[in-house]
């Protein structure tokens, strides 16, 4: 059965992309691509279907695309500074040849994007990150939601947690999250006073972060350091390694961020670090394997006082992350969601290791 990926642009840069894309697109810098796209597209590989991947905004993508040959049409994450009309068009095009569309949303679109507001209108069914985005997508269609929850890749390391004299705090995500971070970093000097602290920043440049860390340093305490780190995986991945704790602040009330997947509250579990998080409703699974609450100071005043019991809890959310969102899990999820959506009897019986990919349209 084949099926055919909507990409933006950037996801087709590197060099051997038109060999291996499913491997290229798991090394993505994007979330949305990295743990939901590339993961579907993988399992699908796996399975033994076939796959093509367009950049709707190619100006020879609907000339030299023949949609007719695909069964289903899966359109990941649309970002603000796609081309509606062209992304509307692809999808369009997909659904008069007759393939079935799956929309996937990751971030709730709070503005009512043109593009979403009339995607939804013709596609065959939608997929959310979430239990809460679930909800908070039902109110802007009533087509079919499935919750698929991001994947989380790499195998568990050594849980962790011994402070030193500079008790070492992670914050690590996209900058849009970063106010929830200000809004505690009063509380987190505070605690300096009794305890020496340097927080590690580890986010995308441009967005003026690095002047404001900078900034930020010449009036917190002098137990108190921020440090910031340009976002990369390998990045993220060592900052992971040497912290001690990791700080994941947000607002549950908030419809941009609430509806959340648990990916990063799961990779810090993942990575053998205990999670200071807020009680967002994606974390709540999580609960007796971090400290879920508002009041990101006592969290950490509860770990420092039992670093026995943040052990048992780390090997415990480790445990869940295997169980529930492992690459093989998540990708099993997607290949059944994705052959339902398309309806046709025979996903069961093809075999594996007969697979094609097809490198189709790059910018």
């Amino acid at each position: 059965m084949n099926a055919l990926w909507l990409l933006p642009p950037s996801e087709f840069g590197e060099s051997d992309f038109a060999l291996h894309p499913e491997q290229a697109l798991l090394r993505s810098p994007l979330a949305s691509i990295r743990l939901r796209t590339a993961v579907a597209a993988s399992s699908w590989r796996d399975h033994g279907y076939h796959s093509a991947f367009l950049n709707p905004e190619h100006p020879d993508a609907l000339l030299k695309r023949n949609f007719a040959d695909r069964r289903i049409c899966i359109c990941g994450k649309f970002f603000g500074d796609l081309d509606a009309d062209k992304w509307l068009a692809a999808c369009r095009r997909a659904k008069d040849q007759g393939c079935r569309l799956l929309i996937d949303i990751s971030d709730f679109p709070a503005d009512s994007t043109r593009f979403y507001d009339e995607v939804l209108q013709f596609c065959d069914a939608v997929t959310v990150n979430s239990g809460r985005m679930a909800e908070l997508m039902a109110s802007k269609t009533a087509k079919r939601l499935h919750v698929i929850e991001d994947a989380i890749l790499g195998a568990p390391r050594r849980p962790a947690f011994s402070p030193g004299k500079v008790l070492e705090l992670l914050w690590f995500g996209h900058p849009s999250n970063l106010p929830y971070l200000e809004r505690s970093l009063k509380d987190l000097a505070d605690l300096s006073a009794r305890q020496a602290c340097r927080l590690t920043i580890v986010t995308a440049t441009g967005h003026g972060v690095e002047d404001s860390v900078r900034e930020l340093n010449t009036r917190l305490p002098e137990h108190f350091q921020l440090r910031f780190c340009a976002w990369s995986i390998e990045a993220t991945r060592s900052a992971l390694r040497k912290c001690d704790l990791v700080l994941i602040p947000g607002d549950p009330a908030d419809p941009r961020k609430s509806g959340v997947s648990s990916n990063r509250i799961a990779e810090a579990l993942n990575a053998g670090r205990f999670p200071v998080a807020s009680p967002l409703n994606s974390y709540l699974p999580f609960s007796e394997a971090a400290f879920l609450g508002q009041d990101l100071r006592a969290g950490i005043a509860w770990a420092m006082a039992n670093p026995g019991e943040v052990m048992i809890k780390i090997r415990r959310g480790q445990a869940l992350v295997a169980e529930q969102l492992s690459l093989l899990k998540i990708g099993e999820r997607w290949r059944s969601v994705i052959a339902s959506t398309a309806n046709d009897a025979s996903t069961q019986s093809v075999s594996r290791g007969s697979a094609e990919t097809e490198y189709v349209i790059a910018s």
